[in-house]
């Protein structure tokens, strides 16, 4: 079965800094997508990443998926409140 593995699980930051999200698969993945969810709201898609070495931009927010397709990270540039939130992958195995 595959598994998908996010790092940190949980992070403070301060408004103004940077931050990366990991999320590792124990399969190639076929497709990985991000989404966002906002305390006691529904989840919010961002982005999905299918080939290996894309990168996607939304907004201040980038990601990226490595050549082998196992791992992806989240990137977020000046983070602000409106970014604060949980942060979720999921994948698509082949």
């Amino acid at each position: 079965s595959q598994e998908l593995e996010q790092s940190p699980q949980s992070l403070i930051v301060q408004e103004g800094k940077n931050l990366t999200i990991n999320c590792t698969s124990s399969k190639t993945l076929y497709g990985l997508h991000w989404y966002k969810q906002k305390y006691g709201e529904g989840l919010i898609f961002l982005m999905m990443l299918q080939k290996g070495g894309e990168e996607k931009s939304h907004e201040k927010i980038t990601a990226k998926l490595d050549e082998k397709k196992q791992q992806s990270f989240l990137h977020i540039t000046a983070a602000q409140p409106s970014h604060a939130g949980i942060y979720l992958c999921g994948g698509d195995a082949q």
